[in-house]
């Protein structure tokens, strides 16, 4: 544990990324290989992303960052910083020592919390801080003058309030952090407010009105979980305690008209909040709030929730018509017939969760997208992205409201990919995704999906047709932010439109020759009768060819009958290698591709022997001459029955062969 402590405390002095969640994440994909990491992560503080503004010429669209997400990129500090130690304790136990620099925030220290203990951030109480302080999580620890080392109590957000439920009669005390935009310009203005936890939503938004003067009915939030009402307590709100953040924006304009729509297949009443022009800081066009949770069971993820506009009267009967929340459907149902009827469902669900501005997806079977995609001509080809979507993973809900229906990102997909979803909550439709990708796209692809983790995903998949195999190019996991999402589907654009060109070229010139074939093919019929003339004349010439070959194979075979048989007489009369001991020479033969030969022969062994040998090994006097190292000499020019000893080949020696 202190070992990952200390590495990313090491990360982060050498990056100078004061963001720990972002460096753990680094650390992670790399398997905690610090060098690994820090090389990684280096060369990109050196280069511009297309929507940092630099003047890169690019011939996508341009792509704008909104404010909301400006703060999610990697920060970068040439300042020293100072390392704390922070020792977490839970129920008497130090469950984890982490060392942290102070440009950190409360969130990052949640963060490598949740890496040491599997305990959600949403669920994270601190108790203990120095000076009885009640920081938020956006606060870094240089505001809040910490010593060196101090330890702090965690207690689960579900454990606090089940000893609250259990008899504890005293309320708690809510600090609310409302993040509110200026009517008058684009700053923004922090209020700090306190309540107690047996006061409602309503009466939260009713003293935000009198503060702010913001009637309720103009009051745009996000922050909220989906199943609050009006009547809904902060205790009941399942609200970070004690500091929870919000987000408060005036509507742009009142709302013209409420729609309810009824989803009669599931028999239950889902209310559907249209708003004619406030957008959500998630995405400039957003037309619906509605949650991304896949269930109650994930407490954690935190949806949107868009009140603007509508008034007090409508907001009473929207949450009389639903006397108890409704989980969300899923994307795709469990039981779903086929792959086909799963896509379209998918696409129905996604619209109503997550509103109009979404991906284009593609209405059809995996193999059908491919083919659309990859299968055309070179320049019809489109990359093929496939967005896997898993309900219970704590980032599905942020990926798809700030990321995947961001309006720039939506641009950018519908122009330059076919999209193609699916939902892979349920094992099942996992399964069926699986076997599919199997058999459209092979063994490895199904391997690579199989290999995504459920805390990783959502994830977008990006396929291309690269000659004549459907490959995956890239995987974008959802623990990324806007600027790294966009800068990986840009690259990937680029990457595929230079593979594009080279293949409409080659395109072309493959249609040029088949358009020459043809013309020579019509030119071969008007020329039938000479060429059937001059085929047999080259019939008769290959016929006389093939029996000069046979004439030649057969010598050849003849002479290598002679030289076997040679060979199996030398064999029959070389005499067997002797062993180790006094007058015996040890000769290695070092062979022209580097190999060596060994073999021991007695001193008194003319040379024939020797050439025998080699001769049984492959290597004939007539092709190869026999070198001594020193003095240097050709021994194959040389009498055969001189023996080792006077030619000085004893008791050893190396022996070189080289091609005549």
């Amino acid at each position: 544990m202190d070992d990952k402590n200390g590495i990313v405390a090491d990360f982060q002095a050498i990056t100078g990324i004061d963001n720990a969640g972002e460096a753990l994440m680094h650390l992670s994909n790399f398997n905690w290989d610090l060098l690994a990491a820090v090389q990684h992560v280096t060369p990109q503080h050196t280069q511009h992303l297309p929507s940092e503004g630099h003047s890169t010429q690019l011939s996508a669209p341009t792509v704008m960052i909104a404010d909301d997400f400006s703060g999610m990129t990697a920060s970068t500090s040439n300042e020293t910083r100072r390392l704390i130690t922070i020792e977490i304790e839970q129920h008497g136990h130090i469950i984890a020592t982490l060392k942290v620099n102070d440009g950190s925030t409360i969130d990052d220290l949640k963060t490598l919390v949740y890496a040491e203990s599997n305990i959600p951030c949403c669920l994270q109480n601190f108790n203990g801080w120095p000076n009885n302080q009640l920081p938020s999580n956006k606060d870094t620890l240089s505001k809040l003058n910490l010593p060196d080392r101090f330890k702090l109590n965690l207690i689960r957000g579900d454990e606090d309030l089940n000893q609250e439920l259990n008899g504890r009669a005293n309320l708690r005390t809510f600090t609310l952090n409302i993040t509110m935009e200026a009517t008058t310009s684009s700053e923004y203005q922090v209020y700090k407010l306190s309540f107690s936890s047996n006061q409602t939503v309503a009466q939260v938004k009713e003293a935000v009105a009198n503060l702010t003067k913001l009637p309720i009915s103009n009051q745009q939030w996000l922050g909220w979980p989906h199943f609050v009402t009006p009547a809904t307590t902060l205790e009941e709100s399942h609200i970070n305690y004690p500091v929870h953040d919000f987000k408060l924006k005036p509507s742009n304009s009142i709302l013209k008209h409420t729609r309810r729509r009824y989803n009669t297949r599931l028999n239950q009443s889902v209310v559907d909040m249209e708003t004619s022009d406030s957008p959500m800081p998630s995405s400039s066009t957003s037309s619906s709030s509605t949650s991304s949770s896949s269930s109650e069971e994930d407490p954690f993820e935190d949806a949107a929730e868009s009140l603007s506009g509508i008034d007090d009267d409508d907001v009473d009967t929207m949450f009389m018509d639903t006397e108890a929340p409704t989980r969300i459907r899923p994307l795709i149902a469990e039981d779903t017939e086929d792959e086909l009827a799963g896509c379209i469902q998918f696409i129905d669900e996604f619209q109503n969760r997550y509103g109009d501005m979404r991906p284009q997806f593609f209405l059809g079977t995996l193999d059908q997208a491919i083919k659309i995609a990859c299968f055309k001509p070179a320049k019809d080809k489109r990359l093929l992205a496939v967005y896997l979507h898993h309900d219970r993973s704590v980032l599905s809900n942020v990926f798809c409201t700030q990321l995947l229906c961001f309006e720039s990102v939506v641009q950018y997909l519908n122009t330059n990919f076919l999209v193609w979803g699916w939902d892979m909550t349920h094992p099942s439709n996992r399964n069926r995704i699986l076997q599919s990708a199997s058999l459209s796209l092979g063994t490895m692809a199904e391997i690579t999906l199989r290999a995504i983790d459920i805390n990783r995903l959502p994830a977008l998949v990006l396929f291309t047709r690269n000659r004549s195999n459907t490959e995956i190019l890239s995987v974008i996991n959802g623990d990324c932010n806007i600027s790294e999402l966009l800068s990986s589907l840009i690259n990937a654009q680029e990457m595929f439109a230079i593979q594009q060109q080279v293949e409409i070229k080659e395109e072309g010139e493959r249609n040029m020759r088949e358009m020459i074939k043809v013309e020579q093919d019509e030119a071969y019929q008007q020329s039938l009768a000479i060429d059937r003339a001059k085929e047999e004349t080259k019939r008769v010439q290959e016929m006389e060819e093939k029996a000069i070959r046979t004439q030649i194979e057969s010598q050849e075979r003849q002479v290598a009958a002679e030289k076997e048989a040679i060979r199996q007489r030398i064999v029959a009369s070389l005499p067997a290698e002797p062993e180790p001991g006094d007058q015996v020479a040890k000769i290695r033969f070092r062979l022209p591709l580097g190999k060596f030969l060994e073999r021991r022969f007695l001193a008194s062994d003319n040379l024939q022997v020797l050439f025998d040998y080699l001769y049984i090994s492959g290597f004939s006097q007539e092709e190869f001459k026999v070198i001594s190292s020193w003095p240097r000499r050709d021994l194959t020019t040389l009498g055969v029955t001189q023996t080792m000893k006077e030619l000085n080949l004893y008791p050893q020696e190396t022996l070189t062969l080289e091609e005549r």
